[in-house]
């Protein structure tokens, strides 16, 4: 498939010459796209630098994709958030009544702070914003004792446009209108984010995590394929990562096939994301090169992978064989 786009994730690295050693073997060996993240520290003390990496990236030829890693606490990434620290009153609100450590979408102050990231990773350079796995706080992935209902946001900007909504006060169960409610609150903020994203320049991809939960994002993707401004619709089924003894070539078949189905109903390029993290045992490589396979036979636009030489910089989420979980992703492209 020689018009899939090949791609990974970069991140950690703010030296322009050793990045740009990186992506000359990143070229070398077939890619032609990059994700730079670009975090709220990155965009505080590296501005500048990261738009030198993002123009030696350009110049190699390699499409340039930049992403809020873990920016407001509400996308992806292993980083903290200096937003939080700087505006409690911003944070969501668990239906208990207890504040968490990450914005809230309807929150009108992170949504000023969003709209000049946007345009600061706009002015980088991108090619493409890449909104990756914008969620709701879930207090169990990091707390163990809370009840199994328990969700975000009940602060005082969700109970307001929740009543103006549906006419009625939000109740702290979660209901299924409280669940459209937080689908639809998301679906707002990500649109108004690309509109300006679109209008700086860039294109925008959308990268919703596989799950059936309102917690994530739209549970129906055609949602999220239905805006205006969305250019590429992206799911990453890691399969060691989300679910317990999943098989890699069923997980990324069944969540893979779904997003190219949509993507393709409304007009949108596909992007399948592999996990490259995380991964131990004498399965690891085979079963990168299964879900690498697959994600290519879905007939996909697009292929990345999370992250770049097995995520070896990171310990805590590192492959056991870092470099040969990310050869096996690379022999396995067309």
């Amino acid at each position: 498939m020689p018009d899939t786009e090949a791609g990974t994730s970069y991140f950690g690295v703010q030296d322009p010459e050793h990045a740009a050693a990186d992506l000359d073997r990143f070229r070398e060996a077939g890619l032609d796209a990059v994700l730079h993240t670009f975090s709220e520290r990155d965009r505080a003390f590296y501005r500048e630098t990261m738009a030198d990496i993002v123009a030696a990236s350009r110049d190699r030829g390699l499409t340039t994709y930049v992403n809020p890693w873990a920016v407001g606490g509400v996308f992806g990434g292993e980083e903290f958030s200096r937003f939080v620290a700087h505006n409690p009153d911003s944070r969501q609100v668990l239906s208990t009544g207890e504040r968490v450590p990450a914005a809230c979408f309807n929150d009108p102050a992170f949504r000023e702070f969003m709209r000049g990231w946007t345009e600061d990773a706009a002015g980088l350079g991108a090619d493409v914003l890449f909104w990756d796995e914008p969620h709701w706080h879930d207090v169990h992935w990091y707390e163990d004792g809370y009840p199994d209902d328990v969700w975000c946001c009940r602060c005082d900007h969700c109970r307001e446009r929740y009543r103006e909504r549906y006419d009625e006060p939000m109740p702290a169960t979660e209901t299924e209108r409280v669940s459209r409610f937080r689908e639809a609150s998301m679906l707002d903020f990500l649109d108004e984010m690309m509109a300006l994203g679109s209008e700086e320049g860039a294109e925008n991809a959308v990268c919703l995590m596989p799950t059936q939960s309102a917690d994530h994002g739209p549970r129906d993707w055609a949602q999220m394929a239905e805006s205006d401004h969305i250019d590429v619709l992206a799911t990453d089924p890691y399969w060691a990562a989300f679910t317990e003894d999943a098989d890699p070539g069923e997980y990324v078949a069944r969540y893979g096939e779904e997003l190219v189905e949509v993507a393709d109903d409304h007009g949108l390029r596909s992007q399948l994301w592999i996990q490259g993290f995380g991964l131990s045992g004498e399965s690891a490589a085979d079963d990168v090169r299964t879900a690498t396979r697959t994600a290519l036979d879905t007939g996909a636009d697009s292929v990345f992978v999370w992250g770049y030489d097995g995520c070896r910089t990171i310990s805590e989420i590192a492959c056991e064989e870092p470099m040969a979980v990310w050869n096996a992703y690379l022999d396995e492209l067309p």
